[in-house]
């Protein structure tokens, strides 16, 4: 019997309690935050009490709780006690001892009811109990699982039940999968724009596990004991090891049963739910501080007084947290108390930032009734209106009542009044709509309401603006519910959208956006009808892509959009969608793995020769990258599209999408939209529209069968801001508001008040302080744990901004009441200033428990603070080109930047407000673990010991070297890393100095999260240096102009470039050569070479062989001595030399080097010498040297010869620097070879045989030049500047000290850049006492086709050098240009990083596709050669030294033109480079061409067309709404080789014809000869027709023609640039669009040349004039069958027939397509002919087209 009856306890083991029972049990519940390893601080609580639970109905119990006893927990873990908590216990006990009562039956609990007045956070914690008891069993089952409700929710839960039969007990074993819930009780705040991805790992996980001990009793089964833990674990990095966890654990223990009966309680309970954890329906306590919310108005005004006294001067670093306390005040307060602080503090103006800034940050519904009433009540001025409204709408938390309020805000007539306000106001509501229907199933209708009233309303009345910011709005709510709104502005789903401009349209495709996020099938279906009609603009069609990609469409959805590309026509939808395709398919985003992965296979589906475009066409680049091991990435993508229409990019967006820990969000999206900017730089208001020929041109259009003008384009710039996916704020700039700008500039200033009231606040001078909240943001994530209190993972972040200012300002001529801006420029202007800007971030990120009574935590506190104090004296004068700085040197350590972050265990409770327990995570001070040790000697023990005793402050000592300082101290609790980096500018009393001092727990684990666990600080400072004087003052002084030159301190001289710079190896070559005889020759030229190494061969660059080079002669020696007896013959070429030594040595490679010639000239005698030398040196203030080489600049030095042998120590020649101004006197002004010299010797062509000395001094060596036969030519260009210009600009960097003594730097420019030589030399010294500390450099353009330049530094500019070239010329065939760089001596610094460098190019050339040439290259030099292989790409090719040759391409289009010789450029030759923006735009400028039957369109696109007879066809002609010109041709009457043409701008319309083999001229019907005709018109718009070659040449620019050429056979005709897109005729569109060249007018596209130009032929009447072509719908003859059915085909588009009475006599067949109908219909070619063109087209055909015709029969009325 016994047997049986435990047998059916098994099958019945749910737990229950007896009537006439009390249970007593013992409990205890303990929570602990921290890290895992032991050793470290935590933070925790410990609730112990006893419960007794009593019988009171079948399902109704009776609970109550004694001796309740809190206990904290914040210290090291398990060294540290726990400490108990009287006062908190005291407040909890007085709830916690009142009787509860909970409905538990079978297992399981049930409502519980509490007192009225039982704080939600009591209750909680008897859920916390009352969980234990929640047991869910099965019969017959001893493991199972099932989702069982409990105080997180109902969750996946798994149990195991094993029987002790011996001792009548059961165990009960259960766990919790927390991450696996069917309904989890969360709460997510600041997370709406978050999107979680549900196949991503997370990185909060957390489980649960109980275990149960039961016994039988008589009564039932009896729960004797019950353990349960529960760990909830974050790893910020994905990592497995760096953790974070929160332990909870109760314990429940039977200690009596009493037999006793229970009576029910005498007060009212209320029923407060199940078992499940509920949340307090106020907006939560904050988790970092904890405040009594008490009498909040006394807490106010405590709070901001507070605030105020702390922040006077400097922000307090407790200002962050004393903010956050008065928005927690504020979210407490009553409307009335709102109103009440307000009232106190609204005329103080740091009071009234501080409260506004707090009561708009709270986000409760009473701040939003305050701000609705403040506003009505105009009580804000504008700014604050501005910031109040946009922060209170986007941090308002949503819900049904506040959408209400909100919604009576934006529409109120006082947010009518302010556009911007209106506008912020929409978008921010919006916003809170977006945000309230995300946590509901179904949007309400009224919440939405406002926003589709907008819509309606802006529709009904056209007001463009509005429209956009009703769409801006829609989008930023992002419901399906709009959809019906936004189809209305799609030109696809309504007949009317598509009068709407192109900028409306993207508009409504940008406000599916969110939507597709919810409904995204819906969504795509929407916009690939879009993406697929090629009848809308580009930029229509582009966004569609954008917004079917972030939808996240599936495979056949991308497959289908390749398809579509596949087929199209428009190269700027093919270039975008290819690249946005590509760009996806690198993403590795979780998110996206199945978008990468279509996008990969759809763009194997299409051409590579898309990835081949230029950048002229739409792009998509794709920025970031995505780290999968710790979950984290951003990934950017910046959105090119070009308009045809324009040449400026007409859209750009940045968008930034941050994934971290499996969840994305769009963090920053920056948008700036440009139309019609290229209307605003030409010239405007001509009246286009009255001239005779608009009319004309009009009505031509009309005759062209389908022929529509361009919509109109109004000016504008538009930009926008996105934070998380929300627009925030959007500008339009259009040409009203640029206009108004102008007048403001140029007009008096007594027509703008508000300017005249900046402008005397200016003058009377600013001085105050301001302080501004910037931010404060909340991001909190909260779960339950068994105890029953909530874990919360937040973070909260805050931005503060200060400043103090005092400006004085003074304007000499002072300005009048009615001054105009623009007179600033010529008045001095003196500023005195002392402004100290600072701007103080602080985060915190927290896990733990936070409740109203007590907080338990770990917190990372983060702070940041920058500040840039600053007081100076300036004075501006613009007339006087002159501008002085001055400032005050350190005088005491400034911080410039702080940083700080660390880690603490912190513990807080109400019954202590004013006590918080904080300590460090990672312990200070304590003792180490032994087995981590080392031995040390004694003498390091006592050394180290002395380091590691210091204090924190000590640890950053005070005085620093320059150079970087480690110490690294390993410990048991950590890693304490110092640092120190002090720069030390002596001269200016100055150092700024780097402080970094790091303490982590990474000794423990070496993962990212134990490095962030700890202390780490970082500090910028600026402190004064010692110096052997006191500095008053630093000064930056710079003049420009006639006066640079008298603010020089040091003269600038050239004496470091006279001294010999030759290597010691040029002197051993040249000493070996003059020992063996052999004599030094020349070698002139640049040519093209073959290196040949192997069998390897490479095309080098070369220049252009009709580019002569006055200085391009190269030699090995730049002369011999006077006493040399032996001599060589030299070459006879001169283009063609070399030297060579017996050793076999090679001389260095004379072509790319460029070495020229630098003769020295020479001393009558050598007794005379020294007088010379003199003599010359004092003409240049240069120091003559013994002996002397040349310097080289962009090339290598010459080799150096020796003095005669007569001349001793004492003797001194003088070098070409110093002997010009005596010995040039006689040189020819040809150009000189390079920069820094002054003589050029060139061999004479035509003189190869004569013998003759250029030289003033006759010597040995002129004789010795004589007897070669070799005829030199010295030509003056002087070396330095300064010794014939003045200098053009002189900066100088001063310190003044009190011993008077120089110290700074000075700068001084020196230009020459309208000589025939060009040149720009700039010198920098430094004055500080005897220093030769110098940077000299030096760039001049020696021809059309050269420039050079060079950089020397260091003592007297002769440490270091750096010579550069640019020459233009060819690369394979190709033009080219190449940029050669040379560094014969650099510092060894430079060439260390240029190694490690290099140590990357093959693993980049590799991975970015780039071809590489493993090629030894020269050590010390670099080129780039950039190569034009099409007008669309250029290639590069680098030679790199030691390293390869990487040659790559790049779709980049450059303004390459045909080459001039030198002869052909006028000096001076620098305008070739001055006007390279020019050139820039010439090369964006379009040509037709026509010349016999060959047609050259804008877009390059060439064919062959024969004119029909007597038939004007339009070549040219501007479609836009201005109508501003009309070009058409025909063949003349005389030949059909000759054309005539016709043009119609303006006034005027011109005919240009060929009569008896000339061309004539006829303007407005009037005959004008045409020899040597110059015809102008300056009426509005300039017009000249003048004679050119053979024909005659019409340049109207204001009209858009730039030239256009005919001279009866050959027609050319170029636009401006900003006529792109606008253009419409045979010459095309101007638009970069091949496929679609043949574009007809009614916008399709023809079949064949021949269809594209005859329909652009003009008709006329039977009898009016000579073309008798019309066109005429023809029905195709045969019978076809369609779809197996006799079809009979009507053609969709008319072709060329002779009119009524003409017949054919020339006739071209013609592709034509063809729409079908069955044979037996009834319908005829007359009944259709108005509608063919609406049909579709079934199949394509030949017909014949007429193109002349004989008209004998035709017959005219006269």
């Amino acid at each position: 019997m016994r047997g049986i009856i435990l047998a059916l306890a098994f099958t019945l083991v749910e737990p229950n309690f007896s009537s006439s029972k009390i249970y007593l049990y013992n409990y205890e519940g303990l929570i602990l935050n921290g890290l895992p390893e032991p050793g470290l601080a935590r933070a925790g609580l410990r609730l112990s009490c006893k419960v007794e639970i009593s019988v009171l109905s079948q399902r109704n119990h009776l609970l109550k709780i004694r001796s309740p006893q809190l206990e904290e927990y914040n210290g090291i873990w398990p060294r540290d006690p726990f400490i108990r908590a009287s006062k908190l216990t005291q407040m909890i006990a007085s709830y916690l001892t009142k009787p509860f009562k909970f409905e538990y039956s079978n297992g399981r609990v049930g409502n519980i009811y509490a007192p009225e007045d039982t704080p939600i956070a009591c209750i909680n914690l008897m859920r916390g109990v009352l969980n234990m008891f929640q047991i869910t069993t099965k019969k017959s089952q001893n493991a199972y699982d099932l989702q069982e409700a409990g105080i997180g929710g109902v969750c996946l839960t798994r149990y195991v039940i094993q029987e002790d039969r011996r001792n009548n007990r059961v165990s009960i074993t259960k766990t919790k999968d927390l991450n696996n819930c069917q309904d989890k009780v969360v709460k997510d705040i600041g997370m709406t724009y978050i999107r979680p991805c549900p196949s991503c790992p997370l990185i909060v996980k957390g489980t649960a596990a109980f275990t149960y001990k039961l016994k039988y009793a008589d009564s039932g089964t009896l729960i004797t004991e019950a353990v349960s833990q529960q760990v909830y674990q974050i790893s910020p990095f994905n990592e497995p090891t760096g953790v974070a966890v929160t332990e909870a654990r109760q314990e429940l223990t039977l200690v009596e049963v009493k037999n006793e009966h229970v009576s029910p309680p005498e007060i009212q309970l209320q029923n407060f739910g199940g078992l499940p954890y509920r949340f307090s329906p106020l907006l939560l306590q904050m988790p970092i501080q904890l405040i009594k919310t008490k009498n909040p108005e006394q807490r106010i005004v405590e709070t901001l007084q507070q605030v105020i006294q702390d922040n006077q001067q400097e922000l307090h670093g407790d200002a962050p947290y004393k903010f956050l306390e008065l928005i927690q005040l504020c979210r407490v307060a009553s409307p009335d108390t709102l109103e009440s602080v307000f009232k106190q503090f609204s005329d103080k103006f740091h009071h009234r930032i501080w409260l506004l800034s707090g009561i708009t940050m709270a986000g409760t519904i009473d701040s939003l009734k305050f701000l609705k009433l403040r506003i009505r009540n105009d009580d804000f001025k504008y700014i604050e209106a501005l910031l109040t409204v946009s922060f209170a709408l986007h941090l308002t938390k949503a819900d049904g009542h506040t959408i209400a309020v909100a919604a009576d805000l934006v529409t109120s007539s006082r947010l009518e009044r302010i556009p911007m306000l209106r506008q912020i106001a929409y978008l921010g509501y919006a916003s809170m709509v977006n945000r309230y229907c995300s946590l509901a199933s179904s949007c309400p209708s009224e919440a939405l309401q406002p926003l589709h009233d907008l819509a309606a309303e802006a529709a009904s009345k056209g007001n463009e603006d509005d429209i956009v910011l009703a769409l801006k709005a829609i989008g930023n709510a992002g419901e399906p519910a709009s959809i019906k709104r936004i189809l209305k502005f799609l030109p696809v789903f309504s007949s009317g959208a598509s009068n709407f401009p192109v900028h409306i349209q993207v508009e409504a495709v940008m406000a599916l956006r969110q939507i597709g996020l919810k409904d995204s099938r819906k969504v795509q279906d929407i916009l690939l009808q879009i993406f697929v009609d090629h009848s809308l603009p580009p930029e229509v069609r582009m966004m569609a892509c954008v917004v079917i990609f972030e939808t996240g469409p599936a495979l056949p959805l991308v497959i289908t959009m390749a398809n579509v590309i596949l087929k199209e026509t428009n190269m700027q939808v093919a270039s975008f969608v290819y690249s946005h395709m590509k760009a996806l398919s690198r993403i590795g985003f979780p998110r996206f793995y199945n978008v990468s992965a279509a996008c990969n296979i759809a763009i194997k589906l299409l051409s590579p020769r898309l990835d081949r475009l230029s950048y002229r066409y739409s792009k998509v680049i794709p920025l970031g990258g995505y780290y999968s091991d710790y979950q984290a990435g951003a990934f950017g993508k910046i959105f090119l599209m070009n308009s045809p229409r324009t040449m400026f990019p007409s859209a750009l967006i940045s968008s930034w999408i941050v994934n971290y820990a499996g969840a994305a969000t769009s963090l920053l999206e920056v948008g700036v939209r440009a139309e019609g900017l290229t209307d605003i730089i030409r010239k405007q208001n001509i009246p286009f529209a009255e001239y005779s020929t608009y009319r004309k041109i009009k009505e031509i259009g009309k005759t062209l069968l389908g022929w529509r003008e361009l919509p109109s384009e109004n000016p504008v710039l538009s930009a926008y801001l996105k934070l998380f996916g929300q627009e925030l704020a959007f500008a339009d700039i259009n040409k009203d508001l640029i206009q108004q700008a102008m007048k403001l500039v140029t007009g008096p200033a007594d027509r703008h008040t508000w300017l005249k009231r900046v402008i005397h606040q200016i003058q009377n001078g600013i001085a105050g302080r301001w302080v501004q909240p910037l931010y404060s943001g909340e991001f909190r994530h909260i779960v339950p744990i068994t105890v029953g209190l909530p874990l919360e993972y937040s973070l909260y972040t805050t931005a503060l901004a200060h400043a103090t200012a005092r400006v004085d300002v003074k304007l000499s001529p002072s300005l009048s009441g009615d001054f105009r801006p623009s007179q600033l420029y010529e008045s001095s202007l003196q500023l005195r200033a002392d402004i100290s800007p600072s701007i103080y971030f602080n985060s915190v990120a927290m896990m733990g428990i936070n409740t109203e009574y007590f907080q338990s935590s770990i917190e990372i506190h983060t702070k940041l603070r920058v500040q840039a104090p600053l007081k100076f004296d300036a004075k501006i004068d613009m007339k006087e080109k002159s501008f002085k700085f001055g400032t005050t040197p350190c005088q005491q350590e400034t911080e410039i930047a702080m940083g700080r972050h660390k880690a603490f265990a912190v513990s807080r409770n109400i019954g202590e407000p004013g006590t918080v327990k904080k300590i460090p995570v990672l312990p200070e001070g304590t003792g180490s673990n032994i087995l981590k040790e080392h031995f040390k000697s004694s003498e390091r023990t006592s050394r180290e010991g002395a380091v590691t005793q210091r204090e924190a402050s000590d640890i950053l000592p005070k005085k620093y070297s320059y150079g970087p300082e480690q110490e690294l101290h390993h410990s048991a609790e950590g890693k304490t890393y110092t640092q120190a980096i002090c720069v030390k500018v002596t001269r200016f009393g100055c150092q700024a100095c780097f402080y970094r001092r790091a303490r982590d727990a990474s000794v423990l684990k070496n993962t990212y999260f134990h490095r962030l666990i700890g202390e780490h600080e970082a500090k910028i400072v600026l402190k004064p240096a010692p110096t052997d004087a006191a500095i008053d003052k630093i000064q930056l002084e710079i003049q420009g102009g006639s006066r640079a030159a008298s603010k020089i301190i040091q003269v600038v001289t050239l004496e470091s470039e006279e001294e010999d710079d030759s290597s010691p190896d040029d002197v051993v070559q040249m000493k070996l050569k003059k020992i063996l005889g052999i004599e030094n020759v020349f070698k002139v030229g640049n040519r093209t070479q073959r290196h040949k190494k192997g069998k390897t061969q490479m095309t080098e660059f070369r220049v252009e062989p009709n580019a002569k080079y006055p200085s391009s002669s190269s030699s090995s020696s730049a002369d011999t001595s006077s006493s040399s007896s032996s001599s060589s013959s030299s070459s006879s070429s001169p283009s063609s030399s070399s030297s060579s030594s017996p050793s076999g040595q090679k001389v260095k490679n004379q072509d790319a080097k460029d070495k020229t010639l630098e003769p020295r000239n020479r001393d009558e005698s050598s007794s005379s010498s020294s007088k010379s030398s003199s003599k010359s040196s004092s003409s240049s203030g240069d120091s003559s040297k013994s002996s002397s080489s040349s310097s080289g600049d962009s090339s290598d030095s010459s080799s150096s010869s020796h003095s005669s042998s007569s001349s001793d120590s004492g003797s001194s020649s003088s070098d070409s620097g110093s002997s010009d101004s005596t010995s040039s006197s006689s040189s020819s002004g040809s150009k000189a070879p390079r920069p820094g010299s002054r003589h050029q010797l060139v061999r004479e062509p035509n003189s190869s045989n004569s013998s003759s000395s250029s030289s003033s001094s006759s010597s040995s060596s002129d004789s010795e030049y004589s007897n070669r036969q070799v005829t030199y030519v010295c030509h003056s260009n002087p070396k330095f500047l300064g010794d014939s210009k003045a200098p053009d600009l002189a900066v100088i960097l001063r310190a003044f000290r009190n011993d008077r003594k120089l110290a700074g730097f000075q700068l001084v420019l020196y230009t020459d850049l309208y000589s025939t030589r060009p040149r720009i030399q700039v010198f920098v010294s430094n004055i500080t006492g005897s220093s030769r500390w110098k940077i000299c450099a030096d760039a001049s353009i020696i021809n059309a086709h050269k420039a050079a330049g060079y950089l020397k530094w260091g003592r007297d500019c002769q440490d270091y050098r750096i010579s550069s070239e640019f020459v233009t010329g060819r690369f394979a065939d190709h033009p080219a240009m190449q940029v050669k760089l040379e560094w014969p001596k650099v510092p060894s610094r430079v060439k260390s990083v240029a190694s490690w460098f290099y140590t990357f190019i093959p693993g980049a050339a590799y991975i970015l596709g780039y071809s590489e040439i493993q090629q030894k290259n020269p050590s010390q030099q670099a080129k780039l050669i950039v190569a034009l292989t099409s007008p669309r790409t250029c290639d590069f090719v680098a030679k790199l030294p030691e390293v390869n040759i990487l040659a790559f391409r790049l779709p980049l289009s450059l303004p390459v033109g045909p080459s001039l010789p030198a002869s052909a450029l006028q000096p001076p030759i620098w305008n070739f480079f001055s006007e390279a923006p020019s050139a820039v735009l010439e090369h964006l400028k379009a040509r037709c061409s026509v010349s016999q039957d060959k047609i050259t369109t804008f877009n390059e696109v060439q064919f062959n067309y024969s004119l029909p007879t007597n038939c004007y066809h339009i070549l040219a002609q501007d479609c836009s709404p201005e109508l501003k010109f009309l070009v058409m041709m025909k063949n003349a009457e005389e030949s059909a080789d000759l054309k005539a043409i016709n043009i119609k701008l303006g006034s005027h319309e011109i005919d240009m014809y060929p009569a008896n083999g000339l061309l004539n001229l006829m303007v407005n019907g009037v005959e004008t000869p045409v020899e040597n005709i110059t015809y102008t018109s300056d009426f509005d718009a300039s017009l000249m027709i003048s004679s050119e070659k053979k024909g005659l040449s019409l340049v109207a620019p204001d009209y858009g023609i730039d030239k256009l050429y005919f001279d009866g056979r050959t027609f050319k005709v170029q636009v401006a640039f900003w006529m792109a897109g606008k253009t419409c005729g045979i010459c095309g569109k101007y638009d970069a669009e091949n496929k679609q060249e043949f574009q007809m007018p009614s916008g399709y596209v023809a079949k064949d040349a021949v269809s594209f130009g005859q329909s652009w032929i003009l008709s006329e009447k039977p009898c009016a004039g000579a073309c008798k072509l019309q066109r005429s719908l023809v029905k195709l003859e045969k019978t076809i069958r369609l779809e197996g059915e006799d079809s009979k085909c009507y053609p969709v588009e008319p072709v060329l027939r002779c009119m009524k009475g003409c017949s054919a006599t020339e006739t071209t067949p013609v592709t034509v397509g063809f729409h079908c109908l069955p044979a037996d219909s009834a319908a005829s070619l007359v009944e259709g002919q108005m509608k063919l063109d609406q049909k579709s087209e079934d199949i394509q055909d030949t017909v014949e087209a007429h193109t002349a015709c004989s008209c004998e029969e035709l017959q005219c009325i006269a």
